[in-house]
């Protein structure tokens, strides 16, 4: 009977340890999302609610058509995304998106353009391009075939002599940057931004827990000011125009889905869009697929939908028309702003010079001789802290205006503007400019 006794309070003992450590490991790890799902990401939601109800629509200065959209972004024809037309097309006019250059990688060392989806489509411009595994975009803007046997100084130059555009993106990493005829450079990429984390584990517990509901302020904990890569930027700068652009380097691929195939058969689809299984129906399957939604998925667990990266972070173009060459034309000639529009909306933000007449004499991108120089202005649709770096160092800042002005008494350099919005007490970036190039 003793031993009987022993036993039982040993299994009972072991039972409430395990329980005590499980309920441990679960507070440790849940605790934090469930109090933003209560305490934090409310409480943003107001602010925000607040900060929008402060909007003021801009005088237009640059009289020029502003348009948004994404560069890297990828679809069915990458190996790691299932993008079809009809989710992408959701998603960027639900994010009111005027353009995608997209940036899918090649099937081979001979790449045939134009490819995947190329178009004008529910009017929206979409460019079909190309990304290597040596970090270049390549937008051709051409019917072409792409020959990655080539040197990559040699194909940079040949693509874009003949019109195209090449982006060095995931800066992070090393690039050729004494290369003289790359156009652009990635600024700000979601999947650099994540990289700096200690682990995913947090987004993915963040995700399970506060769902879509709040994946905005989800993809918001992941934000670090890209310090090192805007460093080299401005560096970059001193020597030529390189323009800065950012990337969303939308997949919408972290996830798990399922599907009803014409036979019957369930396709599972996992992270990097791998295919998990083709198989007959089972029990879980009944349990848990249920109608297929409007893109063909009767079962879905994401944690990057397209609308959350293509909502996250743009591209802001003053172009002359709508048209895929003019936006890419604008682009290179720096007349381009990026935002993080999850926070706000940054249509109308404008930064651009006058002279001593108090006439336009440049816009972002543009450069200028210093004696058509006068002021420096900016003009914001929110009350914003206006930093404004010369030469990568902070020359001058303003908090909680919607304008901004400075004379810049006669100094040369390489102005942009940085702005940031008020939220849960502090200072959050939410716009980067492209340099006024004063000489």
């Amino acid at each position: 009977m003793d031993l009987l006794k022993t036993a039982r309070q040993i299994i009972k003992y072991t039972f409430i340890t395990v329980s005590v450590i499980i309920f441990g490991l679960f507070l440790f790890y849940f605790s934090p999302s469930i109090w933003r799902h209560y305490i934090t990401y409310p409480k943003l939601e107001k602010e925000r609610a607040n900060l929008w109800a402060s909007y003021k629509k801009t005088n237009q200065y640059i009289l020029r058509d502003e348009y948004k959209g994404l560069m890297h972004s990828h679809n069915y024809w990458s190996h790691d995304s299932r993008g079809t037309l009809p989710e992408i097309l959701y998603a960027a006019k639900k994010a009111k998106l005027n353009f995608i250059f997209f940036s899918d990688h090649a099937h081979g060392k001979l790449d045939t353009f134009p490819r995947s989806f190329h178009g004008t489509f529910e009017g929206i411009i979409l460019e079909s391009g190309t990304e290597s595994g040596t970090g270049l975009m390549v937008n051709p803007f051409d019917s072409i075939v792409l020959d990655w046997n080539k040197d990559e100084n040699q194909l940079i130059k040949e693509v874009v002599s003949n019109g195209g555009m090449v982006t060095y993106v995931h800066t992070e990493k090393k690039h050729r940057w004494k290369n003289p005829d790359y156009q652009a450079m990635e600024i700000y990429n979601i999947h650099t931004d994540l990289l700096d984390e200690d682990s995913i584990l947090p987004f993915v517990i963040n995700s399970i827990v506060n769902g879509n509901k709040y994946l905005h302020w989800g993809f918001r904990e992941l934000y670090d000011d890209q310090t090192a890569i805007l460093a080299n930027w401005d560096r970059l700068n001193m020597d030529r125009q390189i323009v800065g652009i950012c990337a969303v380097d939308a997949h919408n691929n972290n996830n798990f889905r399922a599907r009803y195939h014409e036979d019957g058969k369930v396709e599972w689809v996992g992270p990097n869009a791998d295919r998990i299984s083709l198989e007959e129906p089972n029990w879980l399957d009944n349990i848990l697929l249920g109608e297929t939604d409007e893109f063909g998925w009767a079962f879905k667990w994401e944690m990057d939908p397209y609308f959350s990266s293509f909502n996250y972070v743009n591209n802001h173009v003053f172009c002359d028309t709508f048209s895929n060459v003019n936006i890419k034309e604008n682009i290179l000639k720096g007349h381009v702003f990026i935002s993080f529009e999850s926070l706000a909306e940054a249509k109308g933000f404008q930064f651009f010079s006058t002279n001593d007449k108090n006439e336009l004499s440049a816009i972002l991108g543009d450069s200028v001789a210093v004696e058509h120089v006068k002021s420096l202005k900016a003009v914001s649709p929110f009350p914003v802290k206006y930093q404004l770096y010369r030469n990568g160092k902070i020359f001058d800042e303003k908090e909680n205006v919607y304008e901004y002005d400075i004379d810049i008494q006669n100094k040369a350099g390489n102005y942009r503007i940085v702005a940031s919005l008020k939220l849960n007490g502090q200072w959050i970036s939410w716009v980067f400019t492209n340099p006024i190039y004063v000489y």
